[in-house]
């Protein structure tokens, strides 16, 4: 297997898809919708059906590119490092800032079955006629329209695109939490909850059965290879 080519050529697919998406968000009309703070801070907004649109490339590119990160970490061994427990950047995002560009995120989020994680407000809302002929009458929910804070949604944006610039470079940081969890692992001490794998159990964020966008079969490609590179006993 080929592990570089298929680094490459997934790596170029997903640029051009975090490109395309970006360009979206800055040509959006309603871009110009955000609240500057003192040193030119402020919050990014976005009508809630663009920010739901964007989320539906921009979680299974996530998950392609953590994939990419553990083929390009294969065989790679590093010392964890002495002066902190894990590397910085791999529970969340800096958005405090502006000018500084987030650490790529290395973990799955885990699944969450929390009715209180589902917003109606972001779906369509229909309606049921009785009559000899029943119809569903579709109906646009007005709260599509509002803005919401997209802050982190830029910051995710500029993390994922950082992160495929250098991909080396999130190998290495992949490599020292494997050493750090190995090391946890093989400590005699009471067990506390950890994380095993930067992959959550099951299919991976975003995964479609059906293909709706590119990104889709990157995905699917790329979680294949990770799937065969740990079943394979040697992965250099």
């Amino acid at each position: 297997m080929d592990w570089n080519r298929a680094i490459e050529r997934n790596s170029a697919a997903l640029h051009k898809i975090v490109a395309a998406l970006f360009a979206m968000l800055v040509t959006c009309p309603d871009r110009s919708r955000r609240s500057l703070g003192e040193g030119g801070r402020g919050d990014f907004t976005l009508p809630r059906r663009v920010y739901a649109a964007s989320l539906l490339i921009l979680r299974p590119a996530e998950s392609a590119v953590r994939r990419l990160i553990v083929i390009a970490a294969r065989g790679l061994m590093l010392k964890p490092r002495a002066s902190r427990p894990l590397p910085a950047g791999l529970g969340g995002f800096a958005t405090n800032s502006t000018s500084k560009t987030p650490s790529f995120c290395l973990f799955d989020p885990l699944k969450s079955f929390s009715l209180d994680d589902y917003d109606n407000n972001a779906l369509p809302h229909f309606s049921f006629h009785s009559g000899d002929d029943a119809e569903f009458e579709w109906q646009q929910s007005p709260a599509q329209d509002e803005p919401v804070n997209a802050t982190l949604l830029f910051a995710r944006l500029r993390a994922i695109r950082s992160a495929l610039n250098d991909l080396p470079r999130q190998a290495r940081r992949l490599a020292r939490w494997q050493a750090q969890r190995d090391l946890l692992l093989k400590a005699r001490r009471p067990f506390k909850p950890m994380r095993i794998s930067t992959f959550r159990p099951g299919l991976p964020p975003g995964w479609r059965q059906r293909s709706i966008h590119a990104v889709d079969d990157v995905l699917r490609e790329c979680h294949g290879l990770a799937r065969d590179l740990a079943n394979r006993p040697d992965t250099g």
